[in-house]
């Protein structure tokens, strides 16, 4: 399933105590898949413990580590997407210290489609929270929706773009933690119907630096970011900064003044960010036309199996697969994404047939 250069940075990501600094320092800036830890001693005692270094080194070249690991991505249903994978968006190349990994639940196909980011804080009034549900889910119509999972500002951008379209919510922690714990249940439903990611192993718990790091994820997947409520110290101030730093499009909700929750928009926006009233703003600026229909886009393997479905008519997967020269877990994500797109139905007995 995985190629030798995504397994060995898979297992560098499990590898407690090093920063993502000294992992991308230890693959010579990502040039190779495969850290060097001789050329990296001498530094990394300087911050760890010797008995520490030596540890993590055992571990990377550990069998049966590597096998613990990839029996329980496998256990939990996580997709890893890898630097040196196909599937990995090239938007998040160009951002300083891009993740070395993605450990993924869902549509993987929304890494490569086009997206926009809306954050925004967890005190986020109650009208601007209706007002961001509301042009989350006509953002969708043209873009996956990147966003977080926090209370206020996120869950309104998440709820908004899944009642539309497609939504990437990115954690920043691992799959086995839910925070806050009240939306565990969009992470599932996020999981289910657009797609989760996080930089972090399964078991990584949430801690507070971790937040402001996962933002380079949010704003260097997105061709642009709105931002619907910021205080004038906000993380997703942070989210803002990245993405004009990366040369990506700033809009901001433009708030009343006295507003708390409002302060950092205003200052976005004094700053040279684009006002964003409606969505009428943020299309015009990308020459969109609101009221156009968008066709979903497909990868080759969806394209492949949606045409042998429509050409059989109806089929087993187990057919498609043996049609297609393929095994059938490697048809499961492929014919879940055509469904969630609408292009296949379940007939039952796994026995599908192609939505025309």
């Amino acid at each position: 399933m995985y190629t030798d250069d995504e397994r060995d940075l898979i297992t560098l990501a499990y590898l407690d105590g090093l920063s993502y600094h000294a992992k991308h320092a230890m693959l010579s800036r990502l040039e190779s898949s495969k850290p060097d830890f001789d050329k990296y001693e001498s530094i990394l005692i300087k911050t760890l413990p010797y008995g520490v270094y030596n540890k993590m080194r055992a571990q990377y070249y550990d069998a049966d580590f590597r096998k613990e690991i990839f029996a329980g991505l496998e256990r939990r249903g996580i997709t890893c997407v890898t630097y040196f994978s196909e599937g990995y968006p090239e938007s998040l190349k160009e951002i300083d210290t891009p993740p070395i990994v993605l450990f993924c639940k869902g549509d993987i196909s929304l890494l490569k489609t086009r997206c926009f980011s809306i954050v925004g804080s967890r005190r986020t009034p109650p009208k601007t929270v209706a007002d961001c549900k509301k042009i989350s889910g006509e953002i969708a119509t043209r873009f996956t929706v990147v966003t977080g999972i926090a209370e206020g500002a996120d869950t309104a951008a998440l709820e908004g773009a899944l009642s539309k379209g497609k939504a990437i919510s990115v954690l920043a922690y691992g799959f086995d933690y839910a925070y806050p714990s009240v939306n565990a249940q969009l992470i599932t439903r996020a999981a289910n119907e657009g797609l989760i990611i996080s930089e972090y192993p399964p078991e990584t718990q949430p801690k507070a630096f971790y937040f402001p790091v996962r933002n380079r994820i949010i704003a260097g997947l997105s061709e642009g970011t709105l931002v619907v409520s910021a205080a004038k110290r906000s993380g997703a101030l942070i989210t803002a900064d990245i993405a004009a730093d990366c040369n990506r499009d700033v809009f901001a909700f433009p708030h009343s003044v006295g507003l708390t929750a409002g302060e950092g928009c205003n200052s976005l926006i004094k700053k040279g960010a684009y006002l964003a009233e409606n969505i009428l703003d943020i299309f015009g600026v990308y020459g969109l036309d609101f009221n156009t229909p968008q066709k979903k886009p497909l990868t080759d393997d969806e394209r492949e199996l949606y045409e042998a479905v429509c050409a059989a008519g109806e089929a087993f997967l187990p057919d498609l697969a043996e049609k297609l020269g393929k095994q059938i877990w490697q048809l499961i994500p492929v014919i879940s994404s055509l469904e969630i797109k609408n292009l296949v139905v379940r007939l039952g007995g796994n026995r599908y047939s192609a939505v025309k």
